[in-house]
């Protein structure tokens, strides 16, 4: 592993540490409640996606929109 790989892989672990202690300051039911239909586009977010990934917002096309700054 060079310094790349240790810097990308430091990264990640303190962009997860950051994640799990927002969602922990969040209310119970604000995580927990995931959109019936697209914030964006309005389509229905299938039931095992709004059970795998709790609280989203977005379809599974709109979400790839936006993890790359395109929304």
């Amino acid at each position: 592993m060079d310094l790349l790989d240790s810097a990308c892989a430091l990264e990640a672990k303190q962009t997860a540490m950051a994640l799990t202690q927002h969602f922990a300051a969040q209310p119970k039911q604000t995580r927990l409640t995931s959109a019936e239909e697209c914030n964006e586009c309005g389509a229905d977010i299938p039931k095992a996606r709004q059970d795998a990934v709790k609280g989203c917002q977005f379809c599974i096309v709109c979400q790839a929109l936006a993890d790359k700054g395109k929304l």
